[in-house]
Formats: C-alpha cells, sequence, structure tokens
C-alpha cells in the first residue's frame, strides 16, 4: 500500500485507465445496438456518433467514474416528417438501452442527468446547434454549465464527422464573445482549494470523510476549469487538459516552463486520483473523489500541497482573464 500511494509513481497509469474505460463504454454502446436488433427494434436508420463530456472527454477518468454522455445523429433532408419520427424514436430507445447497461457494468448515470437518455444531450445535428445558440443567447448559470461540458466533448463511438458541424458553431459563437467568456469564467471559480494561511492543509474535519481532502472539487477540477478558460478564449479547442496546455505553449499565451510546470503537478493529481479508491471500502462514487491525508507518502503530500499553490494561481489569473479581453 505505500508504494500505491505514492502519487506520482501512478500518474502514468492513467492513460491505461482511460483506455480501459473507453474499450469498456464502446463496447457498452455496441452490445446496446445490439440488443435493439434482437429485440427487432431495428438498426441505427442513420449514422451518428456517441459521445464523451466531463472527465471522459478530456481523457481524464479516474479508477471508478460515472457516465457523462451524449448521442448525435445525422438527419437527411429527405426525410418526412413520419421518418423523422421514427429515427428521434429509435434513438432515444439507443439512449436508454445504453444507460442502463453502462450502470449494470458499474458506471453510474451522472448526478446532472448528462446522459445520453436527456433529450438535452441528444439528438440531431440541427437540435443541437439550436441548442448551442439558445445556451449562448443567454448564458445563465445553468445554461454556461451546459457550455463548458460541451466543450469537453469527444467522439468515441461513430462517425466524428457528425459532430463537427456542431464544433464549428461553438467555435464561431465563441470567438470574440468576451460577455460569454465572463459567464463561463464566473461559472467555475466558485471551487474553492483547500489550503489555509502558512500553506496548511484543511482536510474535512466532520462527517465520514473526516481528515481527507476532496482531490476532485478541490485541487483537480480548479486546474482543469482555469485551463479550459485560458484555452477557449486563445480559439483552442482540444479537449483534453494536456493537448491545452500544448497548444498554450505553442500559441505562446503561456510560457512553455510554465505548461510544463502544471502539467507536471496536473499529472500528480491524476495520479492521486486513482489512489483515492484505495481509501475506501465502501465502494461509492463520492468516496473516489478523496484522499486520506494519513495514508499519503510524504513526498505526494508535500506535492499536493504545491498543486494547491498552483490552482490558487490559476485561479486568480482566469479571474483577471475577462478584463484583459475587453480592450
Amino acid at each position: 500500500m505505500r508504494d500505491l500511494n505514492r502519487a506520482g509513481e501512478m500518474a502514468p497509469f492513467s492513460i491505461v485507465v482511460n483506455l480501459i474505460h473507453d474499450n469498456l463504454i464502446r463496447q457498452g454502446v455496441l452490445l446496446a445496438v445490439d440488443s435493439l436488433a434482437k429485440r427487432g427494434l431495428g438498426t441505427p436508420p442513420v449514422p451518428f456518433a456517441f459521445l464523451q463530456f466531463g472527465s471522459g472527454g478530456r481523457f481524464e477518468q479516474a479508477i471508478v467514474s460515472d457516465q457523462d454522455n451524449g448521442l448525435v445523429y445525422d438527419l437527411p433532408d429527405h426525410l418526412d416528417e413520419q421518418e423523422i419520427e421514427s429515427v428521434h424514436g429509435y434513438f432515444q430507445l439507443l439512449a436508454a438501452a445504453v444507460v442502463s447497461g453502462l450502470e449494470e457494468a458499474g458506471y453510474p448515470p451522472c448526478q446532472g442527468n448528462v446522459t445520453c437518455l436527456s433529450p438535452r444531450w441528444r439528438g440531431s445535428v440541427a437540435q443541437w446547434v439550436d441548442q448551442l445558440d439558445r445556451w449562448i443567447s443567454h448564458p445563465v448559470w445553468e445554461n454556461a454549465r451546459y457550455l463548458l461540458l460541451a466543450s469537453d466533448v469527444r467522439v468515441l463511438y461513430g462517425e466524428s464527422a457528425i459532430f463537427t458541424p456542431v464544433l464549428d458553431r461553438f467555435r464561431q459563437l465563441l470567438a470574440g464573445n468576451t460577455f460569454l467568456l465572463d459567464r463561463l469564467v464566473s461559472n467555475t471559480l466558485h471551487y474553492r482549494v483547500p489550503l489555509g494561511l502558512f500553506g496548511r492543509v484543511l482536510p474535512e474535519v466532520t462527517g465520514r470523510f473526516r481528515g481527507a481532502v476532496n482531490i476532485k472539487y478541490g485541487i483537480y477540477l480548479p486546474i482543469v476549469n482555469c485551463v479550459r478558460h485560458f484555452a477557449l478564449a486563445h480559439g483552442i479547442f482540444a479537449s483534453s487538459t494536456l493537448e491545452r496546455l500544448g497548444q498554450l505553449a505553442e500559441k505562446g499565451v503561456w510560457s512553455k516552463s510554465f505548461c510544463d510546470e502544471v502539467a507536471a503537478h496536473f499529472r500528480l493529481i491524476q495520479g492521486l486520483r486513482l489512489i483515492a479508491f484505495l481509501h475506501w471500502e465502501d465502494g461509492l462514487y463520492t468516496s473516489n473523489s478523496y484522499i486520506k491525508l494519513s495514508k499519503l507518502s510524504p513526498d505526494s503530500a508535500v506535492s499536493m500541497r504545491e498543486a494547491m499553490k498552483l490552482a490558487i494561481r490559476l485561479q486568480k489569473m482566469t479571474a483577471k482573464l475577462p478584463s484583459s479581453f475587453k480592450g
């Protein structure tokens, strides 16, 4: 157990973990398609793509993960109204089969209802584009959250080109939109990094997570969100944090040395997220986000504190980001 609590040594396994997740989820989609056919409900009537959002979209899932997914499909112009309704009906059935199957495989549905079973995350290309227009024209807190989720999208199964018009529309609507950028930034800076005065880590003091730190909301997401904001503000639409850092360096938005520093801390956090499930025996998804300080090796504890300091620095930089584009 001692060796497994050295986060830096675990970080490289994140790639393996995510490749396994990708394979399992793809198989889940294939099995859902096959199950509909065996039930006499047909095969996909039009080309479609299965989408991953959240940590899955960023290729950053921990060992235990939930579902954040969607469906998009192409509706040919020649279809009549009855045929269109038939297509919508098929993908509603497919969505139900996919979500149910993945849940049975150990992926609980997202508590925020971000699954293809929801009409918000399932539809034709035209429906997706219309929805983006609505979210961006009225960027209240909830719509800003949806846009941030959509910015982390990755096509996991199916034809990637189907989603390209949606991504193109997203990029077009975001370009130069300082008001929207401000709304997106304000949506995520509420995450509090649990680091107090004099660099003291602040664990939970009550409840079953007493003595533990929420690594997901306390360090991981603050870094992810800040890197995402700088990427979007500078026309970078890569979905993973490390890809975004690479392009931020290429564009000269941040120096290469700073991007390398952020990447190193980020990899450490990925290692911590792989360790987290080892600290609990309840098998609950929520436990997967917490690290017990008492079980960390001394060097991992020091590195985690440094990553927290970086997260706070990034949040201060990000808070100033919208104003830098207002001229």
